[in-house]
């Protein structure tokens, strides 16, 4: 009854926001002549506006003796400019009104303001900046390699459990560079050169390697020319990106370890090989891991947390440009042993395989990844985001129009095919994470 319930209220709530989203979301897209991408989104419910820019380059496309360079890129470039002082982007904005951050995947580097929309000219102009005029300097770099080897130690090394997607992901790729994650290697970091670091910027900071969002309220005809006038200048790239199309060899045995961490109570951790971000696999997939540990009634959170096996277990499914990971995880609680848990998740991740769902929860996830999508495109980050994202790997803008019909595409047979398709024991990885 509780779930009908629950399914009923999800369900009028994605009706609700579905409906808000049937009304298109429209938006202005244009190359300048140095290839410089340019999606403008109008939307006047707030006085404020969003800038973006997401460069397509991430942790991928490093040198693998120089692991880190798109994360120390993102921390550098917030040193300041020929134009701007040391530290003064941050302050510049929050003089504005308003707030500023970054983030680096291994597939992309995006940053992102909101600002105040009087203050709109003065973010494109520090944006421009960061592209072009960025100042690279002894200091800078010797002050921001100190801050990511530091956050490494803090997010990372001393937090538990917290380094089990570096140890997944090294022992499931063998050549292809998403062995690494973007944190990067704190040596490699150190030992970059500034040569190394200026030819990265000079290779992937250019114009044609970048997708400028402008959402929220602001004048189309005026942003137009701010945007050429603060970019238009700027020289297209002329340097080769290294776009790695390496094919990763399906993984045919299992490949098992210990992994002995700062920790109070074992962990049992788990990577298969998935499907590349956009595809109709990757739909599946987002639909199995709501299914198994999406919510109160899912599959994990009642056949091993309910019932004292483990104290958290999850699923989730890292969605990156090339076929990525699907990662299982589970906390042993007091007392349990990790194979019974490697047991308990087994049995649910063959019930996918041979078993179709029931239809009411199908329907259930469904409605649940629906709500999750169209909730996200209710704010103007989510839709900046979406945007970006849809240009930069699909070079399909108006995917965002589409987000929530690839999710009515999937059938309950497509779930239990890609279950079978790669939850695979002989595609996976399996770590035991034990006390020290």
């Amino acid at each position: 009854m509780k779930n009908r319930l629950f399914f009923l209220m999800l369900f009028v709530s994605v009706v609700c926001i579905a409906k808000g989203q049937n009304e298109q979301i429209k938006f202005t897209e244009y190359d300048l002549a140095n290839g410089l991408h340019v999606i403008l989104y109008p939307k006047d419910a707030t006085p404020n506006v969003l800038v973006s820019m997401a460069y397509h380059v991430g942790s991928k496309n490093e040198d693998p003796n120089r692991t880190g360079f798109a994360h120390l890129f993102e921390h550098l470039l917030f040193e300041g400019s020929e134009n701007i002082g040391r530290g003064e982007f941050d302050s510049l904005i929050q003089a504005a009104g308003g707030y500023d951050n970054a983030y680096t995947t291994q597939d992309q580097t995006y940053y992102y303001e909101n600002v105040l929309s009087n203050e709109l000219e003065l973010v494109l102009w520090i944006e421009s900046e960061r592209l072009y005029h960025a100042k690279i300097d002894s200091i800078g770099v010797k002050t921001q390699k100190g801050v990511v080897i530091e956050e490494k130690k803090q997010r990372i090394d001393n937090q538990p459990y917290a380094s089990f997607p570096i140890e997944l992901s090294k022992r499931a790729f063998r050549v292809h560079p998403y062995r690494w994650q973007p944190i990067g290697d704190a040596q490699q970091v150190q030992e970059a050169t500034f040569d190394d670091i200026n030819n990265f910027y000079k290779t992937y900071y250019v114009p044609n390697n970048v997708v400028l969002v402008v959402a929220g309220d602001f004048d189309e005809t005026q942003t137009k020319m701010w945007i050429d006038k603060y970019f238009g200048t700027i020289p297209r790239g002329e340097r080769p990106f290294n776009r790695p199309d390496i094919v990763e060899p399906p993984q045919t045995v299992e490949v098992r370890d210990t992994v002995y961490d700062k920790i109070q109570l074992p962990a049992l951790f788990m990577a298969y090989h998935g499907p590349a971000m956009g595809t109709k696999d990757a739909y599946a997939v987002n639909i199995i891991a709501q299914i198994l540990s999406g919510g109160k009634s899912s599959r994990l959170k009642t056949n091993l947390d309910d019932k004292g096996l483990t104290l958290q277990s999850a699923v989730f499914f890292q969605e990156t440009e090339d076929p990525g990971l699907i990662y299982l995880l589970g906390v042993a609680n007091m007392g349990k042993d990790l194979q019974e848990i490697e047991k308990a998740l087994n049995v649910e991740i063959d019930r996918m395989a041979n078993e179709l769902v029931s239809e009411e929860e199908f329907q259930m996830a469904i409605a649940a990844k629906e709500y999750e999508t169209a909730d996200r495109l209710q704010t103007l980050s989510g839709v900046s985001e979406s945007l970006a994202r849809n240009y930069l790997y699909f070079k399909d803008t108006n995917r965002i129009n589409k987000e929530l019909s690839y999710y009515e595409e999937i059938t309950r047979e497509d779930l239990q095919n890609a279950a079978r398709k790669y939850f695979r024991p002989e595609s996976r990885v399996v770590l035991y994470y034990l006390p020290e």
